[in-house]
């Protein structure tokens, strides 16, 4: 009788090859912070409009690289939930919320109360990633999955709290730019799709 093959190691990884989930990382990541830079400094013209839909990309390929590592788990039902809930939050109404702001903000429909709802929604994608997170906690037993996703969460926001601390000195003494708040969260999300593929590979 032949030996029973042996179950996968939780976490590991196959399917997809490393570079291509690599290259969507690193797209995400670019992606995130070259669109977020042209909306912020081109807005108003063609190359405006090229920024949104490289960002709008970049959130799509950060979610497939989601996906991509944990490929073994895919018949998990909270890593299926997971993976669904976060295309649906950043790939989908996260793009549709931030066009639909700025096409009224740029008819110049925004100026009474409308404008603050304008303004609100396309952050609420972005707060509602946070109740992903948890609700995957939650719901996902593997704890090596959890662990991995938990360790690139602090690793991301470490980082993104060390850089905004050092760009507002410098912005403090003029020796930078003033940057608007909304890219805190950009640079967050975009060094998550580096930090995840890094640390499910330390936990696989």
């Amino acid at each position: 009788m032949e030996p029973a093959a042996a179950d996968p190691k939780p976490g590991s990884q196959s399917g997809a090859p490393e570079w291509i989930r690599g290259a969507l990382a690193l797209f995400s990541s670019l992606g995130a912070v070259i669109g977020a830079l042209m909306m912020a400094f081109l807005w108003g013209g063609v190359w405006g409009w090229v920024g949104v839909i490289i960002l709008a990309l970049a959130i799509v390929a950060w979610g497939t690289a989601l996906r991509l590592p944990t490929s073994p788990e895919r018949g998990r039902p909270a890593a299926r939930r997971y993976v669904l809930r976060v295309v649906l939050t950043m790939g989908v109404a996260y793009p549709i919320l931030l066009l639909s702001g700025l096409w009224l903000y740029k008819q110049g429909l925004t100026k009474g109360p409308l404008g603050y709802v304008a303004a609100v929604a396309p952050a609420a994608p972005v707060v509602g990633m946070f109740w992903i997170f948890r609700r995957f906690f939650k719901e996902e037993t593997d704890e090596v999955l959890r662990a991995g996703l938990l360790s690139a969460l602090v690793w991301s926001g470490a980082l993104t709290l060390c850089e905004a601390t050092v760009w507002g000195f410098l912005e403090t003494f003029g020796k930078a730019p003033n940057v608007w708040m909304w890219a805190v969260p950009a640079v967050f999300f975009a060094q998550l799709g580096i930090t995840i593929p890094l640390a499910q590979r330390r936990y696989s």
